[in-house]
């Protein structure tokens, strides 16, 4: 019998790219495992840059692990 997927919990809300990158980097490292998704229109029309600015990326980690990766943030950005 397949397993139920893990319930995701929103751990960063319309971050530009470097900042999502700055944290998955982080995420791996802790073995947190993580999710982004942004929006859906064509980049094309913008160009990166624009896209980036105007739109960012969710990032999303499994509930379970939610405080430990706020936490793990708060550690490395002092935030």
């Amino acid at each position: 019998m397949p397993k139920e997927p893990a319930a995701l919990a929103l751990l960063l809300e319309s971050v530009d790219s470097v900042t999502v990158e700055l944290a998955r980097g982080l995420l791996e490292e802790a073995g947190i495992p993580f999710v982004t998704r942004g929006p859906d229109f064509d980049m094309a029309e913008f160009g990166r840059v624009a896209h980036d600015a105007l739109r960012g990326t969710n990032l999303f980690v499994p509930a379970s692990a939610l405080e430990r990766a706020r936490e793990l943030l708060r550690e490395a950005w002092g935030k």
